[in-house]
């Protein structure tokens, strides 16, 4: 936190620096332009009135302007004032370099301002008895020099109380600010797997902090249930595996025990070889189950046809189960293959339609079954319907947890994980899997999938 601290500080003292100086520039620069241009008009007037005054035809008018400037106009600093009887050139004004539109400005009748360093200049065309004279009055402007000098040191004065001020504020109200997610930081070094049920507190209830902590609390809800998940996988997990070995140890116990006949031997590997072989379809189930859980694990990808495949797992479980009653129906099947092909992995589809499918008919006690393929606007679709048990109401949302079987299929084998494993491969697929149930009643599992135009 210090150091976000540290870098709120930073940007805002900064940009305030900056936008202070910025202003203290700008006020700076049109106070001495105003100023200039208040200079340059006294100097005007003050060129005019000398004019008039230098060229009257006998002396009264410069006794007079004399004697009016010394009682009413204070003489400026380095005042000086030149009378030249035409326009004068580059050598005739001393000390500065003329403009180039100079003469040609006087010639037009009009006046000229320049400066050369502090000394301001005004040249003033003017005519008397049809003759072009130019008057020139120069002088400098102490008083506007002070007052810009005493302007700049204000504003840098400003400009300085100005970043300490949001300097000092800038740090208080930083950590003012940022209490709430220190608090927050402090709460959530508290939480660990073993104590997942703490949630974080916030003291506000609205505004992003209070969202994020929100956010939060959710994201440790699914942690906490994934936690729980797991710990029943692997309870769950660990008691399947048990099983099978621990009838495989008990027969092979049972047959060294003592002398028996190759009647019983055989009854005995033929047990084991039973036991083994289950263990073996659990494990495998189990392996399936965890490489379809790996995003990076991405299956092999081309045209599927669904049509097809529906007759695949038809075919193969016309082998696993000769008496099947499953009914294939394309009736609703759409005129163009492209809406009923899918981009996926035929061998995962096939698994999980075929675990769907043996799972309607074993608890449907192999009453019928049908299968509807049928395209939507982007989706296919398969239902796979049965006349079965059912699933109670209160259970169906756990039937894609590993391991999980309803309370209704204790006579019926199993290991729940084939629809798991089902449901994570239709997911690779960006499919999904939705079951529909009425306990005593039947149910219907429907599987969409994109076709591959979409």
């Amino acid at each position: 936190m210090a150091a976000i601290r540290k870098r709120l500080t930073t940007v805002f003292t900064v940009l305030t620096a900056v936008i202070v100086a910025l202003v203290s520039l700008l006020v700076y620069h049109f106070t001495r332009r105003y100023l200039e241009q208040d200079f340059l008009h006294r100097l005007s007037v003050r060129t005019g009135v000398a004019a008039q005054a230098r060229f009257e035809e006998n002396d009264v008018g410069i006794s007079i302007y004399n004697k009016i400037r010394e009682k009413h106009l204070q003489r400026l600093p380095e005042e000086k004032e030149y009378f030249y009887d035409s326009i004068p050139n580059q050598n005739e004004i001393p000390y500065t370099q003329l403009p180039a539109d100079f003469g040609q400005q006087i010639a037009a009748g009009k006046s000229v301002r320049f400066n050369k360093g502090p000394i301001y200049y005004v040249a003033v065309p003017y005519r008397h008895n049809q003759a072009l004279y130019t008057v020139v009055l120069s002088a400098r402007n102490e008083v506007g020099e002070r007052i810009l000098a005493n302007l700049g040191n204000n504003l840098l004065l400003g400009v300085l109380l100005s970043v300490a001020t949001v300097l000092i504020t800038s740090l208080l109200f930083s950590k003012q600010i940022l209490q709430p997610i220190t608090h927050m930081i402090n709460n959530v070094k508290k939480i660990s797997a073993s104590n997942l049920h703490l949630r974080l507190n916030p003291k506000t209830r609205r505004g992003e902090l209070f969202a994020l902590a929100q956010t939060f609390n959710d994201m440790l809800d699914r942690l906490e249930t994934s936690f729980e998940t797991q710990s029943n996988f692997v309870n769950r997990a660990s008691h399947e595996l048990r099983t099978p070995l621990t009838a495989i140890m008990g027969e092979a116990e049972l047959a060294l025990v003592k002398e028996r006949s190759v009647a019983d031997y055989q009854s005995s590997l033929r047990i084991i070889s039973h036991e083994a072989a289950q263990l073996g379809h659990l494990i495998n189930i189990l392996l399936e189950l965890a490489r379809a859980g790996n995003d990076e694990h991405q299956p092999f990808m081309r045209e599927v046809r669904l049509d097809e495949l529906v007759l695949a797992v038809k075919a193969e479980l016309d082998t696993i189960m000769p008496n099947n009653r499953v009914q294939l129906s394309f009736e609703l099947l759409p005129e163009d293959p492209a809406r009923i092909t899918v981009a996926g992995n035929h061998g995962l589809l096939k698994l999980a339609l075929s675990n769907i499918v043996q799972n309607a008919c074993k608890y449907s006690d192999n009453k019928d079954v049908t299968l509807l393929l049928y395209a939507t606007d982007n989706h296919c679709i398969i239902t796979v319907n049965d006349r079965g048990i059912g699933i109670p109401e209160n259970e169906i949302r756990y039937i894609f947890d590993p391991f999980f079987r309803a309370s209704n299929t204790a006579d019926y084998n199993g290991y729940g994980v084939g629809l798991p494993l089902a449901q994570k491969i239709l997911r690779l697929h960006r499919g999904t899997i939705t079951y529909f149930s009425e306990q005593g009643m039947g149910t219907t599992a429907r599987i969409s999938l994109p076709f591959i135009d979409s």
